[in-house]
């Protein structure tokens, strides 16, 4: 039950990618674009805040891809960008968290209240 909860969370914030492409926008970038989601999306809830560079790192992509992509997911609205110290503590970073609509806040209400309690 949860899982299936899980999926249709990941379905409805994924479909906005899917179905709304910019102008000019190939299939190959908005595929790019639900991989780097997904990568924000697992990995927000870890103690080291997700950033462009962390992204980079982790996929190999030049920062300047990942910032690309980033932006348009900005744009549609599926990811917030709060500004942070970076790693050494004296210039600014992004943090990057997914923006849940009132819709999928109440899925993952209901996903939250299914999770049994350990």
């Amino acid at each position: 039950m949860q899982l299936e909860r899980s999926r249709e969370l990941i379905r409805m914030l994924v479909a906005r990618i899917i179905d709304e492409a910019f102008p000019k926008e190939t299939a190959a970038a908005r595929l790019h674009q639900v991989g780097l989601f997904t990568l924000i999306f697992m990995l927000q809830g870890e103690e080291e805040p997700v950033t462009a560079a962390r992204l980079a790192e982790i996929t190999g992509l030049a920062d300047a891809q990942i910032i690309r992509h980033v932006q348009k997911l900005v744009k549609r609205k599926l990811v917030e960008r709060t500004t942070i110290l970076n790693k050494q503590g004296r210039g600014r970073a992004y943090k990057l968290t997914i923006k849940y609509t009132a819709k999928t806040k109440r899925l993952l209400e209901a996903i939250d209240k299914a999770t049994p309690v350990r």
